[in-house]
């Protein structure tokens, strides 16, 4: 539609000219110019032309290719995904078993420690009821000791007279002289 448009401007203004008559030598001069004109351009132009569109082929091309490089990328990362993505099930349940896993083996842990230091508590708690078992045994010998000693003192006191006391402490003196004569030889 253009080009007739173009054809019908130029009939109008050549027939303006001339009054109404068709003036086939103004469009002859300047289709000739036109045609000139082309012939110089195409002459001068060409090789800047074929070289420019030989680039951009070269750059579109290369665009190109990067883009299906992307999009192969893409895909090989959508595909990674989606694989994951099935995968996530099972790798989410290989984790909750690591992880049950590791919580029995440190319940475990804990169980034995606590039973290791119950034991160690049994252990000293039975040790000083056993110290504390021989203490009172002490005590209570030292105890029942004293009261025998004082209630032999007390039926010797009432039974014997001043000749057997006099006895018993020469008697006992003379232990007592032995012994310390014992220990100083050694």
């Amino acid at each position: 539609m253009f080009d007739f448009d173009i054809i019908n401007l130029i009939i109008t203004v050549a027939s303006k000219e001339e009054h109404g008559v068709f003036n086939w030598r103004f469009v002859a001069e300047y289709t000739v110019n036109l045609i000139i004109l082309l012939a110089v351009l195409s002459y001068f132009l060409k090789e800047p032309i074929r070289n420019f569109l030989i680039e951009r082929r070269g750059i579109i091309g290369n665009e190109i290719d990067e883009a299906q490089k992307t999009i192969a990328q893409a895909k090989k990362k959508y595909e990674e995904y989606l694989e994951r993505m099935k995968n996530i099930e099972s790798e989410i349940e290989s984790l909750k078993e690591v992880v049950r896993k590791e919580g029995e083996i440190e319940r475990e842990e804990i169980i034995k420690q606590a039973e290791l230091a119950s034991k160690k508590i049994r252990d000293e708690a039975s040790e000083a009821i056993k110290l504390q078992a021989e203490r009172l045994r002490h005590d209570i010998q030292n105890e029942i000791v004293s009261l025998v000693v004082g209630l032999a003192e007390n039926i010797i006191k009432q039974k014997l007279d001043e000749a057997d006391e006099r006895k018993i402490f020469e008697s006992f003196i003379k232990k007592l002289e032995g012994e310390r004569w014992h220990q100083l030889q050694h």
